[in-house]
């Protein structure tokens, strides 16, 4: 009895490794991902890099962020997740949410207060785009004023705006939430579909592509 639970366990993750091989080999380009016009940089060095491109004031991203974060916590040391904020010519409604992350970028504060921006945004309806209200909302989640003040409104913050503008034009980004892996493949959920576990599974396969690779 015991030799077959074993030999059960073994078929079953045979089966398993087989699935994970085919979910890597399905995905095709222009279906599940799309190649970038041309290779871009990415950092840190050694690593495999995923960027996320998002808008705190778009619904798709607020609806993702939570499945963001669990996938997050399950990325091995070798890859690199970090997030830019979108900011495209004529959108001037995507302004003061950029300049909010370029703020929160600069205190290091990206990650930790993120999904409270999207509460914030979406769930509570706060203006965070209002300057106002931007400073004051973040100093009650215990930021310094004067220090977030600084990085709001601070001398390098024009060219960090500047920079996210010219990255969303050279990173191809038309549509948010979108992610690119190591310089190299854009994806989405709307472009792969098939639920938030299918995209990451996706982007998983695109890194262990990335992985193999090297």
């Amino acid at each position: 009895m015991r030799i077959a639970q074993l030999f059960s366990r073994l078929i079953a993750s045979a089966a398993a490794v087989l699935a994970l091989q085919a979910t890597a080999a399905d995905i095709r380009p222009g279906v599940e991902f799309d190649y970038l016009p041309k290779a871009m940089p990415t950092e840190p060095a050694g690593k495999i890099e995923v960027v996320e491109f998002f808008w705190y004031g778009c619904p798709h991203c607020n609806h993702l962020e939570p499945a963001v974060q669990a996938w997050a916590k399950t990325l091995p040391p070798e890859v690199a997740f970090r997030r830019e904020h979108v900011l495209w010519n004529g959108r001037t409604d995507m302004d003061g949410h950029a300049r909010l992350f370029v703020a929160l970028k600069t205190m290091n504060q990206v990650n930790a207060l993120t999904p409270k921006v999207f509460d914030a945004v979406h769930r509570d309806k706060i203006e965070l785009r209002d300057p106002a209200v931007a400073v004051d909302w973040a100093t009650k989640q215990g930021l310094n004023r004067a220090q977030f003040e600084s990085a709001y409104n601070g001398f390098g913050t024009a060219a960090l705006l500047a920079r996210a503008k010219q990255m969303s034009h050279d990173y191809d980004i038309d549509g948010v939430p979108s992610f690119v892996i190591n310089g190299k493949y854009k994806t989405s959920p709307s472009k792969v579909g098939g639920g938030d576990q299918r995209f990451f599974e996706v982007i998983n396969a695109l890194i262990a592509k990335e992985k193999a690779a090297k």
